[in-house]
């Protein structure tokens, strides 16, 4: 099996689990710690006024302030 394909299967697997985690949610109204641990891998600091969130499914989020 290619390294792709393998990959590919892992960040599957993790967006299945997130989308477990997140089914049994009710609505977020506040932050949750739990949940914040279980969705982000990485945190990247950019500028002063720009951050990057990487998801354990491979997704990176920017928030410029």
């Amino acid at each position: 099996m290619e390294i792709e394909e393998l990959m590919r299967k892992e960040m599957l697997s993790r967006v299945r689990e997130i989308e477990k985690l997140l089914r049994v949610q009710d609505v977020v109204k506040e932050f949750d710690e739990d949940l914040f641990v279980a969705l982000v891998e990485q945190i990247r600091v950019k500028l002063l006024a720009e951050v990057v969130f990487v998801l354990k499914a491979g997704v990176e989020v920017r928030e410029v302030i």
